[in-house]
């Protein structure tokens, strides 16, 4: 997603956690440390800060709107986090990843801006000492999301209600980019149709059923002759694999054929398929 593609960032994300970043200790960690400060993470993820690296974004949907991108590698970790909230009967009002700013009276640019950050419902879950679970984020919602891992058995999220002072609207990955590779025994829940997230929950060969209708549809958006002969027929066939290969060499991807959680992002979404 080029710069001049970038989406109007919603007034209410313009500042959200205020200074509430500026409370993550310095812990000079390395990344196969548990818990990984800002500092740290703002070095493991710098080629994604504010678009000025080699990183590349993906243009994700969250609770079906757009967040604002968020990194490649960082797309099932944001699947997961919304399995988790969905599970666990959140439901969101609003909510935003991507915003290449500087925390509040700090020279050092928020998390936001690798997109490896997102701010959710900022009016019912404010900055504001007191009870961290003063806001609609409550324990059973935490605690889900929290207990998400990656393959090394360590937190994939941390959550800025556990600061001094909360900022209960903010969750941030908890690891670098080779280690947000979600355990999915950890994540509650069922992926939402047509989603694709558990890299062996792909889609290739022989697969059928509605959540191949789901890409085949997306792969008729991004090209609508892309599959002349069967179309959007459930069955993943050979057509389908050379139309993901050529998509896959499009955006510079790895050309398997199969649809992993990369590509399912990339792919158009559904409402653009129509």
């Amino acid at each position: 997603m080029s710069d001049a593609a970038l989406p109007t960032i919603p007034e209410e994300f313009l500042d959200p956690e205020g200074t509430g970043e500026e409370q993550d200790p310095d812990l000079s960690v390395e990344e196969t440390e548990l818990e990984a400060s800002s500092t740290t993470l703002r070095k493991l993820w710098a080629q994604w800060m504010c678009r000025k690296g080699s990183g590349r974004y993906a243009d994700v949907e969250f609770f079906g709107k757009k967040i604002g991108g968020v990194p490649e590698p960082a797309v099932d970790a944001y699947r997961a986090l919304e399995m988790a909230l969905v599970a666990t009967g959140y439901q969101p009002k609003s909510r935003w990843a991507y915003n290449c700013r500087k925390i509040a009276n700090t020279s050092s640019y928020s998390l936001h801006s690798a997109g490896i950050a997102i701010d959710i419902d900022p009016k019912e879950n404010p900055y504001t000492s007191g009870d961290k679970y003063a806001g609609k984020l409550k324990p059973n919602h935490v605690s889900a999301v929290l207990g998400i891992k990656n393959q090394f058995g360590d937190s994939v999220w941390a959550w800025g209600g556990n600061w001094k002072k909360p900022d209960r609207m903010h969750f941030q990955l908890d690891q670098g980019p080779l280690r947000v590779d979600v355990d999915w025994k950890t994540v509650p829940g069922e992926p939402p149709a047509g989603e694709i997230s558990e890299e062996g929950n792909v889609l290739g060969d022989g697969s059928k059923g509605k959540a191949v209708v789901e890409f085949q549809n997306r792969i008729l958006a991004w090209d609508p002759d892309a599959l002349p002969k069967w179309g959007a027929d459930g069955d993943y066939g050979n057509e389908t694999i050379t139309a993901v290969k050529r998509f896959q060499e499009e955006q510079g991807l790895e050309p398997t054929g199969n649809i992993d959680g990369v590509t399912a992002a990339l792919l158009p979404s559904r409402a653009e398929a129509g």
